[in-house]
């Protein structure tokens, strides 16, 4: 076989065969890039169960306080149980349509038939006090007397007096039966102001002017006027304290209302009733801090969670990098001629016979 005499590129002898032709130095290294290859979820792998529990369970569970704490703030008022209602209106007294420029004159009062002792003022007194009036000069009288039956008394005895209790239509609709008599009732006082009295010789300067819800029913206040406050009690214009009240039943009254001329019973008093609530912190109270502590909580677990079961699929370590010198230093280099020349040689060269074995 003749030899090529053009020049061709080095190759590399291997005991694989020959590799492309490049030259190689002893100490020249090829880094090539190794694949990145993930390995596909296992779904049914622990951790990888524990990974999704994490990730989907904590901002569901975000989510439920969010629409608990918007249904209870916005959709979450019950609505109230009927309540009776009583018209509170100032009606007005018709006049005779038949005779022309008729009046209404007032009747004689009617002097009371009970004991003395039943009442926070004389019989005579309390005969001049007319109901669905404002206040009357001629009612003074009356209205003092009871401030000082009043003072006179001692609240724990009035508190433990065995009163009947009686419900706002009591009041408003039998305001002759319950005149200058003693009445119990509870409810919520909304606003308690200093009113100054008017003058007199019985050394009254002030009082406390109350409004109360009356327990029960209905949303028309029972106006009480108290000789004192006890020691603590929250006043001013907006407050909501529970109370009970004794006092003695004066009139119905006429106040001007935001819409109308109203009517209220009145009550004197010496004092409410009211046990000092225990302070509570108002983040303790407050429904929108207790489920933002919570949310805030629940994401620092959810976090935590994630980064305890590993985030992101599981990957094979990068090989490093590979060291063809390394690898080829106990391989014999030939030139691209050595290599054909050994090729050719190895083609003249008769390969040795085979011979059976007889078997006997």
């Amino acid at each position: 076989m003749s030899e090529p005499t053009q020049s061709q590129p080095d190759a590399v002898a291997t005991p694989a065969g020959l590799l492309p032709a490049v030259e190689l130095a002893a100490d020249h290294r090829l880094d090539l890039p190794a694949p990145r290859n993930y390995l596909p979820r296992n779904y049914l792998a622990r951790k990888e169960q524990r990974r999704i529990f994490w990730l989907f369970m904590p901002p569901a569970l975000i989510a439920m306080l969010l629409f608990g704490w918007v249904e209870r703030t916005w959709f979450g008022n019950s609505p109230m149980p009927d309540r009776p209602q009583v018209d509170t209106t100032l009606a007005d007294i018709p006049a005779d349509p038949t005779l022309p420029d008729a009046v209404v004159i007032e009747a004689e009062p009617e002097l009371l038939s009970a004991a003395p002792d039943e009442y926070g003022a004389t019989a005579q007194a309390l005969s001049r006090v007319r109901d669905d009036t404002v206040f009357r000069g001629a009612e003074d009288e009356a209205w003092f007397q009871i401030w000082l039956t009043l003072r006179s008394a001692d609240i724990r005895m009035l508190a433990g007096s065995s009163i009947r209790p009686v419900s706002f239509p009591e009041l408003f609709g039998q305001p002759k039966s319950y005149r200058g008599r003693l009445v119990r009732f509870r409810g919520t006082l909304h606003r308690l102001e200093k009113m100054t009295a008017p003058a007199n010789d019985y050394d009254i300067h002030d009082y406390w002017q109350g409004w109360l819800e009356p327990e029960g029913g209905p949303a028309s206040p029972i106006v009480v006027y108290f000789l004192r406050l006890p020691t603590g009690m929250p006043h001013g214009m907006k407050i909501g304290e529970p109370v009970d009240v004794v006092g003695y039943f004066f009139k119905r009254w006429a106040y001007a209302a935001t819409d109308t001329v109203r009517i209220a019973p009145l009550v004197l008093a010496l004092e409410p009733l009211w046990k000092p609530r225990p302070s509570v912190p108002p983040a303790a109270n407050s429904i929108g801090t207790f489920a933002l502590v919570s949310m805030a909580a629940v994401v620092l677990i959810t976090m935590l969670g994630i980064r305890a079961a590993g985030q992101g699929a599981a990957r094979r370590p990068d090989p490093a990098p590979a060291d063809l010198s390394a690898t080829l230093s106990d391989v014999e280099l030939h030139s691209t001629e050595d290599a054909l020349r050994r090729l050719a040689e190895a083609d003249r060269t008769p390969a040795p016979s085979l011979t059976k074995e007889r078997l006997p």
